[in-house]
């Protein structure tokens, strides 16, 4: 494991073998033509027209290796030569930050950074804004003096900034506008027919909502859980589940599509690109707006520890086409804001920034990254404007302290 020292310095273009990584996965291929980049994340923001768009923009060869959220980050932490960018969430940071796997990012590389919002950077859209618990991105931003990470202004952060959003909970069917409680994740009516997402640092809060809303359970800090905090919820975890009240826990995005394209009413864990992909495919879902708020999740992109040179170079050109406006385009259309929104609005028709940050009724066609309409004229979301929605969050995706004890007993719950 690197020491503080080693995070703090440019020793993380260390090119010595990592801890875990194996002979499958090789250097990348730099040679004398063009360079092949490889992007370690999830289906979330790995999508073609990113693809093919950085490529051309960029001059060179992208290799996505697309994961569920568990793998990549396990991937992240323990193999740092087998990707160049890791394109993930914030609060998976707490688990990759440590095993040296990824190193500091220069600030004065990042083209846009002061086009970046207060968001990831104070952890408030606005002075007015409350804060949220669990792990918003500030508290885990900058690169401190003895290489730990917080939210203390430095020249170097750990993550470009990038996709978020405010989420909740899909409704498949007619129930839709009807429901707007997580408690009705653990309805007995809905039993048989709720997904739940696996992934314990997110569908423990989803948990935690249902459950404080039914007024079963409360917690000092869902960001922050004791160890008798996760006996509880997990204890209530095995309980629904042994009362057959989840018809799938999923562990990838494609898994809870799956599910709600059953042609059954169905309510349950989704991500916003989920849904959209649903629209797409004719399936009537809409995203809950819980009277109780939202969980809010951060992504950011990273930069492996062994880059150096030529690599080095191409995977910050990479950075920062990110923030160039036509991937926060890509995003918006799956139903994400990007941190530098401005940039976005060039991307996009009026309709579209009107229905997607404004919150506006849909004054046209509104469609998928792949030109595909999902949402009619006179639609809206749901939630509001971006500040809107953003200020409902109550709590964000966290990796907590006891994050190893809540893992074994999630899963243990969840097997039965």
């Amino acid at each position: 494991m690197a020491t503080k020292a080693d995070r703090q310095a440019d020793s993380r273009d260390n090119p010595s073998r990592a801890p875990g990584e194996t002979a499958s996965h090789p250097a990348p291929a730099v040679g004398r033509g063009k360079l092949t980049l490889r992007v370690l994340g999830t289906s979330v923001t790995q999508i073609p027209p990113l693809k093919h768009a950085a490529e051309r923009d960029l001059g060179l060869t992208l290799e996505f290796i697309t994961l569920d959220g568990t793998e990549a980050q396990r991937r992240g932490a323990l193999a740092p030569h087998s990707f160049d960018v890791y394109d993930q969430w914030f609060h998976d940071l707490d688990l990759i930050w440590p095993t040296g796997s990824i190193r500091g990012i220069d600030i004065g590389r990042i083209t846009r950074w002061d086009q970046i919002n207060d968001l990831p950077k104070t952890g408030r859209l606005s002075p007015s804004s409350t804060s949220a618990s669990g792990g918003d991105p500030s508290k885990r931003l900058f690169v401190q003096l003895d290489g730990s990470l917080g939210g203390t202004p430095s020249d170097r952060i750990s993550m470009v900034p990038t996709v978020h959003n405010a989420d909740s909970f899909a409704v498949v069917g007619d129930q839709a506008g009807k429901i707007n409680s997580w408690g009705s994740l653990l309805d007995p009516k809905w039993s048989g027919n709720v997904i739940l997402q696996r992934d314990a640092a997110i569908g423990c809060l989803d948990m935690l909502l249902a459950l404080k809303a039914r007024d079963e359970l409360h917690v000092g800090d869902m960001g922050d859980l004791t160890l008798e905090e996760i006996d509880a919820v997990t204890e209530k975890l095995a309980g629904y589940c042994s009362m057959g009240q989840f018809r799938r826990i999923w562990a990838d995005e494609a898994e809870a599509i799956a599910a709600l394209r059953g042609g059954i009413d169905l309510i349950g864990s989704l991500w916003w690109s989920g849904a959209v992909k649903l629209r797409r495919l004719g399936v009537p879902v809409s995203m809950v707006t819980p009277v109780e708020g939202f969980r809010g999740w951060f992504g950011g992109m990273a930069l492996s520890t062994h880059l150096r040179g030529r690599e080095l170079d191409a995977a910050y050109d990479y950075l920062n086409w990110w923030l160039d406006g036509y991937a926060g385009a890509a995003m918006a259309r799956q139903g994400s804001y990007m941190s530098n929104p401005e940039a976005v609005r060039q991307h996009l028709t009026k309709a579209e920034w009107d229905f997607w940050y404004e919150g506006k009724p849909a004054g046209g066609p509104i469609t998928d990254w792949d030109g595909y309409t999902v949402y009619d004229v006179g639609e809206s979301r749901g939630g509001g404007s971006y500040q809107q929605r953003i200020d409902k969050i109550v709590v964000w995706d966290a990796v907590i302290e006891e994050h190893n004890y809540l893992v074994r007993r999630w899963e243990n719950a969840i097997s039965g």
